[in-house]
């Protein structure tokens, strides 16, 4: 009675042929008694209810032509139903199954494959693909197996199925509540009056005498009937009374479920539930409703032993019920289970004899029984199958592309199990980056357990992880014994939660990377591998964890039918058929009326959301037709009984009353097809868990769609549910029609005819009822990813006074869908189609439709052309691999129009004839695979016939770059297996890589075309291989899962398939984390709308508080990697901007780490922040590839709602208006401010370099970064800078281009903010012009390394404009494109470049809008939190600094910049110092320093400063003598206090030495009047020194000389002026005379102009390029240096970059001294 599936050999048992099936009789009424039948022994409790209620796994059988469609989705044949059952055939469900045919099967000749996912090399292989089937058979609670068609054949017997398992089984497992299980209710709502039957050799079973109950209160008789779905009440209650009512108040159903307190629910509670208006931004997915479906799972799955090496997966919100009898459960529930009755008996006869007599004379299989309309015989003949009456029946809604994408997932379970070492960790890794970084000596500092102290040493940057441990191992002198060795230790990160690989050299660490980058040591703590803790290791019991997915029933609107209220209607309707046909059979013809059968269709068609169809409308006129012939038969033969006699007469009129029953009998069959049609369509349109019998397709002969040569046509039926504001707004109505295939337009636009709405049927609705052609395009042509796009539109005549043209009529899109053509398996589709509309939007080609129905849907009714066979898109021929041929193998004509086509910087470029030229020598192109999106998209068309090529040519081609893969995700590439190449090619990379390009991939969903797809297994299979990446998925993916209705599905599938592979313990940690932050949302909702902010924070802080009670640690959202265990409220604080966003410090795990610090915001979008965050880090990671540090610095940003995140908070920083307006609110205009600012926090000369250095590179990185994003809305308080001379930028609000404004006036009017006090820091006021220039190489030369990838920008901006957030839309990507000048050399963009810094750095605008900044920002006082002195950052003290024992003061000296102020000179002795130091102090910073002495301590009489208002000047000299004795008589009172006065830290701090004193120190101590040289231009110089910087190439027919910089050009402190003449010698004629602009007074000039010469490349050989340096003073030109370069010495085929020492000038013939 079982066989195996799959291969012969396989030992898996399942089973071929099915118990018999009850016969069409009564079945149990809802609401009768289970009592026990008198003949029936009684029935022993179970032993083992484990075993008994394991579900059975099922071969996957062909049905229709189908290779892994379902087997059944109605209730199983061993449900037992009760004798006394003959006479009521219309209720209970156990009679579904009649007139189902499950013997048809396909012959293996009829096999045939799509071009889905498979994998081509197993396409002659049998599917092995686990059974999947009984998944989705309807729940009932006394089933052991799933019903199991009869096999043709008999076959042996086998085994018992639940021995020796090898190969997976899916299903629900009905035994999820063993005995002790009180705490998970089982489905309730219906009750169970099933008794089994006993048989010999079996066990027996004793049922109660009294109702099951199974609500949670005894005392409670509930009434249950057959189980239906749970509704989330249900799952979330735990005690829950149910009750049910079936009526149909004004053709509705009503089915409730209401909890304890009998009120309704609020909503569905369906995972899949539209109930509310499309917001910009939805409320993110949450494990909040998800939770319950999978605990529920989860202990589904490990209560049954037998199923340790198996996986399931469940659809709905409810699960399967077996109920179990045992001695110890009161709620008397059973399971049964035809196990034994089949391992006693072993053969499908003898079963059949033991169930026949138990069931009773009635029971016959459902092969061997006829259909019949329930309660008695029908009394008229279908004419075909299609018009027989048909009951609806239960079932799990499962189409086939989910369907699918379960059993991927159920197979990537399979290959990443718990016992894989390498994929299971369950540790997070440190992240690992192929950054380039020089070998260099770095310091290093570890932890370890057995030492007090950490151990210090340096090593080289190269170091391996090995050998650093074993360093420590050695410096301990610890030895390596066996407990000591270096493969038993580990090295953690010292704040961090995340783990070093041992095999990886240290500079491979991102963390590495970041500790240089800042200045930090390298921290590290080296713990023994048997301590640490592996919390997020999967189990086996995740292995075998129930896949749970929701629910695909959409309750759209409180319209939805059940499935009782719709079988009430057509029985009803099947009773009213009855009625006429009994009437027309009896002769009484004057009695036949059709009002009741009109009311009857009337009622169905208003309970299915009001849909009328054409052919329920034109069935119905002509049933009125044939009653009223039928009435007045003489109409029909008055013409045919003037001249005949009687006998004939009589003849004729007997023939007319048979051809009006053959008439009506016919009219009857299309009226019932055009019904069953019509409720086939609403349930899969609106998801219902109900369907027909006969909902399984037939079996049709297959046929291969190229050998269909008609036409491509639609019809446009119908289109229902119009708003009513339509209706008095537009006139007429039409429907666009149009194929595309990705972004082409296969044929073009075909429009219906112009449609006025009528209200003649049962609601308002347009009907076209016309078929569309498109006549160049026949089947066998399309692509196989071809989308039928209709776009409905609205007509109405323009508005009076209006210029349009009274005689064309407006028309406005609607609405619109795009229709797959093909299904996931490659079959046409075919039939009726009741299609939702996307409101307001034209149908999108670039996205394929979901079907998903929103609650103001219009539906649109169309029909695909059936063919009467299953047409199927057939697998590509691919031709054998063929001979390589390179491109040197082109003749030189054609390899010189190549080369040209392949010097193309971007797609943007690429015209059609570039594109041809690419496609007709691909085969040439194989050594440039970065070629491949060019050719893909050069292919001449996608139809059967070409993929041959195309699948040849991506076979034998390389991988492309991941970076370059992302492009073939674009919807412009729809086809499958290009896309599957592209996944291929991400897949490469590292997880670590990938994750930082998440936010795309997770779009990239959107244009896929089926729910499984290559992509989507790709994420869910590094989810399995990285913690970190599952961590980030989970929290990316809440956000996409809810912001667009339209793929909500399929990122709720996603969502719970990661669910399934991430393991339960990471799963709980998501759940820690989403309470903290729903804990962290209301503390900032509360905070920010409360008077008392600090008593509302410290208030609600105490709930923060217990959520670390309860759980201990949390991983922070945004980085898997903290670990925090608490959080400091003393340090929490608000800030004071118009959110209020919170700022909280966390408690690292890690004690003597530094605390974490973070923002939460509520109020503000911070989608538009990730992703300029996000691209900025990219952008970083492209530069250091390439060896270019900019030193950037990102900070990371998580959106967790609508307009709420949290953000990470950059410590040591400060914003730029902060350090400006400490020098007043016109401090924007001053050019020392940051200066000196860097200078307060790095008091060394070595540190203030370093910060120079930092601020340099990461001003340079954020100008092009900004630039390129089109960063906007730049004030002072967007952006900051660190203490470590880091500027970075905030607050992204206002991106790609959209400036803000003040009124009409636009606030952004430069490039990118770069103001004189920036260039200030860099030059060091103008004396360093040389670092000025490095500025610009810096920015010029990250540039361009960014406008190589110009194409990845492109395609990662495309790839979010469906995302939803603001300004992020296809211009979004033309913006980024357009703004990295495509079409321009490396040179001729840095000239641009130049000038763009050149612009910013002149405009004052910049500046005057950084002051109305300030002006608006005066409320907010600056503070220096943590400081005791303004002037001095950090706080010092007597063991920092050394214990000062004299302090004297020497003198003044008077200071000129940046304005006139006296300094103080004090010279400082220190213990163990030989030699004095000296500060510099301003009387201003000696008045606060005596104010904090005094407020500290109050007590202390202190002298008083002359702080009085000077009337005239009062830097002068008698002033600054009076002041000097004040100080000096202040600081002797200060030395003669007690030691807790004079050595408390604020004195140490005052007295420490900043850069200030450094730089003024010993040689300027004697000067009274102290002025820094002031450099003047002179009118020439003498000498020739100095360089010139060149970049030289050719290209494109051109020779291009750029002139980048010239340095020390002169000597002394006068300045030229100077500018470049080149000459291409030899040039008597001076034509080739080129000059540059003149640079004022500077010595270090920077040009970057690009020279061009238009010469071929054979002349450029014999010349000499001559470059010469002048200078222009008062009209004369001072010659200061030349330059020769001989060309051909050059290699010009590439840029040639170089400083070249200038020289004299040489007198030749040529040479020029003009």
């Amino acid at each position: 009675m079982a066989a195996n599936t799959g291969s012969r050999d396989s030992d898996f048992p399942v089973y071929i042929s099915a118990p018999p099936v009850p016969s069409r009789r009564q079945a149990l009424s809802r609401g009768g008694s289970m009592q026990q039948q008198p003949d029936r022994p009684p029935i022993p409790p179970r032993q083992s209810s484990l075993i008994s209620t394991h579900s059975i796994a099922v071969p996957k059988h062909k049905f229709s032509g189908q290779s892994d469609v379902l087997i059944s989705l109605s209730p199983e044949a061993n449900s037992f139903l009760p004798q006394n059952s003959k006479n009521n055939d219309s209720s209970g469900v156990f009679t579904d199954l009649h007139g189902i045919d499950f013997t048809r099967t396909l012959s293996d000749s009829c096999k045939r494959y799509s071009s889905s996912m498979e994998d081509l090399s197993s396409r002659s292989k049998e599917n092995v693909y686990p059974d999947i089937s009984h998944a989705f058979i309807d729940v009932t609670p006394n089933r052991a197996q799933p019903f199991l068609p009869y096999s043709a054949e008999p076959r042996p017997p086998v085994a018992n199925p639940f021995e020796n398992r090898n190969i997976q089984d899916y299903g629900w497992n009905p035994g999820i509540f063993g005995p002790n299980t009180s705490s998970v209710p089982p489905p309730i709502g219906f009750n169970l009056d099933i008794v089994p039957p006993p048989a010999p050799g079996g066990p027996n079973f004793e049922f109660p005498q009294t109702h099951i109950n199974l609500s949670s209160d005894p005392n409670t008789q509930t009434v249950g009937h057959l189980p239906r779905p749970a509704s989330w009440s249900e799952v979330l209650d735990t005690g829950i009374n149910v009750n049910a009512a079936y009526d149909l108040p004004n053709g509705n159903n009503v089915f409730h479920s209401y909890g304890p307190g009998g009120d309704p629910p609020t909503n569905g509670g369906d995972l899949m539930s539209f109930h509310h208006e499309p917001v910009v931004e939805q409320e993110y997915f949450t494990l909040t409703y998800f939770d319950p479906l999978y605990t529920r799972g989860r202990q589904e799955s490990i209560s049954c032993p037998s199923r340790k090496d198996s996986v399931s997966y469940s659809f709905g919100d409810a699960f399967p019920q077996a109920f179990n009898r045992d001695s110890d459960n009161s709620e008397g529930t059973f399971n049964f289970s035809t196990d034994w009755l089949i391992k006693e008996n072993g053969s499908r006869t003898e079963v059949k004899q033991h169930l026949y007599p138990v069931l009773g004379d009635e029971f016959v299989p459902a092969e061997e029984q006829a259909p019949a309309l329930p309660g008695k015989q029908r009394s008229w003949k279908s004419l075909s199958k299609a018009s027989t009456p048909e009951k609806l029946r239960k079932r799990i809604f499962i189409d086939e592309e989910s369907n699918a994408f379960c059993q991927m997932v159920a197979e990537l379970k399979t290959q990443y199990k718990s016992t894989d070492s390498k994929t299971n960790i369950g540790i997070i890794m440190s992240p690992v980056c192929e950054n380039c970084l020089e070998p260099m000596s770095i310091k290093v500092v570890i932890y370890v357990i057995f030492s007090p102290e950490p151990v210090h040493f340096t090593c080289d940057s190269n170091s391996l992880v090995n050998h650093v441990i074993s360093q420590v191992l050695c410096n301990e002198s610890l030895g390596h014994t066996e407990l000591c060795t270096t493969d038993s230790f580990v090295l953690k990160v010292y704040d961090r939660s995340e783990y070093l690989l041992s095999d990886l050299p240290l500079s491979s660490f991102e963390y590495t990377h970041q500790c240089l980058k800042m200045g930090k040591d390298i921290k590290f703590e080296m713990l023994h591998k048997q301590e640490v803790a592996h919390p997020f290791l999967r189990t086996i019991d995740d292995d075998i964890q129930m896949l749970v997915f929701p629910k695909e029933y959409v309750s759209t609107d409180k319209e939805a039918v059940s499935r009782e209220s719709l079988d009430i209607l057509m029985e009803t309707f099947y009773s009213e058929i009855e009625r006429l046909s009994d009437l027309v059979l009896q002769g009484k013809v004057d009695s036949i009326q059709s009002k009741s059968l009109h009311q009857a269709v009337k009622a169905i068609c208003a309970i299915l959301a009001k849909i009328e169809t054409i052919d329920i409308s034109k069935a119905m006129e002509k049933l009125e037709r044939v009653i009223v012939d039928m009435k007045n038969p003489g109409n029909r033969a008055s013409h045919m009984l003037s001249d005949t006699d009687r006998d004939t007469m009589d003849a004729i009129n007997a023939a007319i009353r048979c051809s009006f029953v053959e008439e009506l009998q016919e009219v009857i069959d299309q009226l019932v097809i055009a019904v069953k049609q019509l409720v086939r369509m609403y349930c899969e349109t609106f998801h219902m868990d109900f369907a027909f019998e006969s909902s399984q397709a037939e079996y049709k002969e297959s046929q291969e769609v190229t050998q269909i040569k008609d036409n491509f046509i639609v019809h446009v039926g119908s289109c229902h549910r119009l708003p009513g504001p339509w209706l008095n707004h537009y006139e007429e109505y039409k429907v666009l029609c149009c194929l595309y295939h990705g972004s082409q337009k296969l044929a073009m636009e075909v429009s219906t005819t112009c449609k006025i709405a009528t209200t003649s049927g049962l609601c308002e609705r347009v009907v076209w009822d016309q078929w569309i052609q498109f006549r160049s395009k026949e089947l066998c042509i399309l692509p196989r990813e071809t989308r039928l796009c209709l776009t409905l539109c609205g007509l109405r005549n323009p508005h009076p006074g209006t210029t349009v043209d009274s005689d064309h009529k407006i028309s406005m899109v609607l609405g619109g869908a795009t229709i797959q053509l093909y299904n996931q398996k490659g079959n046409l589709v075919h039939g009726s189609q009741l299609v939702p509309l996307n409101m307001g939007s034209k149908a999108d080609p670039l996205m394929p439709c979901c079907q998903t129905l929103l609650p103001d849907s219009v539906l649109l009714q169309v029909n695909l052309p059936d063919f009467d066979k299953n047409i199927f898109f057939p697998e590509p021929i691919i031709k054998g691999s063929s001979p390589s041929k390179t491109f040197d193998l082109l003749i030189p004509e054609l390899k010189e129009r190549v080369q040209n086509v392949l010097e193309k910087d971007c797609k943007s470029t690429y015209g059609a004839e570039e594109l041809e030229i690419v496609w007709s020598y691909r085969h040439y192109l194989h050594e440039y695979p970065m070629l491949l999106p060019r050719i893909l998209q050069a292919a001449h068309s996608w139809d059967w016939a070409s993929l041959s090529e195309i699948y040849a040519l991506l076979r034998d081609w390389k991988p492309v770059e991941p970076m370059q893969a992302f492009e073939m995700l674009l919807p412009e590439f729809p086809d499958l297996r290009v896309r599957e190449f592209a996944v291929k090619s991400l897949g490469q990379m590292k997880p670590d890589d990938l994750v930082e390009f998440l936010p795309q991939l997770i779009q990239a969903l959107k244009f896929e075309s089926y729910q499984n797809s290559s992509l989507a297994r790709l994420l869910l299979e590094q989810s399995c291989r990285s913690i970190r990446f599952a961590h980030q998925f989970f929290w990316l993916l809440k956000g996409a899962a809810a912001q667009d209705a339209t793929f909500k599905r399929r990122y709720e599938l996603m969502f719970c398939a990661l669910a399934s592979v991430a393991g339960d313990a990471l799963y709980q940690e998501f759940k820690k984390q989403e309470e903290l932050i729903s804990a962290l949302n209301n503390t900032a909702v509360k905070v920010r709308s409360a008077k008392e902010k600090e008593t509302t924070l410290r208030r609600e802080l105490e709930t923060i508080f217990q959520i670390f009670e309860n759980w201990g640690k949390i991983l922070l959202p945004y980085n898997p990697s903290l670990d925090v265990c608490g959080i400091d409220g003393k340090s929490c604080s608000y800030f004071t901007s118009n959110a209020f966003p919170l700022k909280l410090v966390f408690k690292n795990c890690n004690h003597k780490a530094d605390p974490v610090y973070v923002m939460y915001k509520v109020g503000d979008d911070l989608r538009q922040d990730m992703l300029t965050l996000q691209m900025i880090r990219i952008m970083d990671r492209l530069w250091l590839k390439t060896g270019l540090d900019l030193g950037m610095i990102t900070f990371a940003c998580l959106a967790t709602g609508p307009k709420k995140g949290i953000i990470e908070l950059v410590t040591e920083s400060e914003t730029l208006r902060k350090i400006q307006v400490s020098y007043g609110v016109t401090g924007s205009f001053k050019d020392r401010t940051i200066k000196e600012w860097l200078q307060k926090h790095n008091p060394t000369e070595l540190e203030y370099l370093k910060a120079v250095e930092n601020f340099t590179r990461s001003c340079a990185g954020y100008c092009v970064a900004t630039y390129v994003l089109g960063v906007c809305d730049r004030h002072n308080d967007n952006i900051m800078l660190k203490e470590s001379g880091h500027m970075f930028h905030i607050d992204f609000s206002k991106f790609l281009g959209d400036a803000q404004m003040f009124g009409s006036f636009k606030r952004d009017r430069v490039p990118f903010v770069f103001t004189s006090d920036m260039a200030y820091v860099i030059n060091d006021g103008g004396k360093r012009a040389d670092h000025f220039q490095h500025f610009i190489d810096l920015c010029c030369q990250g540039f361009n390394v960014l406008r190589k990838h110009a194409d990845l920008f492109y395609s990662l901006f495309f790839l979010m404009s469906r995302s939803g957030i603001p300004g992020v839309s296809e211009q979004a990507a033309q913006y980024v494109r357009g703004a990295l000048l495509p079409g321009h050399s490396d040179s001729q963009a840095a000239a641009m470049f130049t000038r763009m810094i050149e612009d910013s750095l002149k405009s004052v605008f910049t500046q005057f809008n950084f002051f109305l900044h300030n002006l608006a920002q005066l409320k907010f006082s600056s503070h220096n939190e943590g400081a005791l002195l303004s002037f001095v950052p950090k706080t010092y003290s007597k063991e920092t600094d050394g214990k000062i024992v004299k302090v004297e003061l020497l003198g003044y000296q008077k200071r000129y910049t940046p304005e006139k102020h006296y300094l103080y000179i004090v010279q400082v002795e220190r213990e163990e110092q030989k030699v004095a130091s000296y500060i510099f102090r301003q009387f201003s910073e000696f008045v606060e320093f005596r104010d904090k002495l005094s407020d500290m301590f109050s007590l202390v009489t202190w002298p008083n400063f002359s702080t009085r208002l000077v009337l005239g000047r009062s830097n002068i000299r008698s002033v600054a003598e009076s002041r000097k004795q004040e100080i000096d008589y202040f600081l002797r009172e200060l030395q003669s206090k007690q030691p807790e006065i004079s050595e408390c830290d604020l004195v140490y701090t005052f007295f420490h030495p900043l850069l200030r004193d450094e730089q003024d120190a010993a040689p300027n101590l004697n000067i009274i009047k102290f002025r820094e040289p002031v450099l003047q231009p002179i009118a020439n110089s003498s000498g020739i020194q100095g360089q010139i910087k060149l970049s030289v190439q050719y290209n494109k027919g051109g020779l291009h000389v750029m002139i980048m910089h010239c340095k020390e050009l002169v000597d002394g402190t006068n300045l030229p002026s100077p500018y470049v003449k080149t000459y291409l010698l030899p040039d008597p004629e001076k034509h080739t005379k080129r000059k540059t602009k003149v640079v004022k007074n500077t010595n270090h000039p920077t040009y970057n102009e690009v020279i061009e010469y238009k010469i071929s490349q054979q002349e450029i050989n014999g010349r000499t390029l001559q470059v010469t340096v002048w200078d222009q003073v008062l009209g004369e030109n001072n010659f200061l240096g030349a330059l020769y370069l001989k060309l051909r010495d050059f290699d010009l085929s590439k840029p040639t970059t170089s400083w070249y020492k200038l020289g004299k000038i040489q007198m030749t013939t040529g040479s020029s001294m003009a």
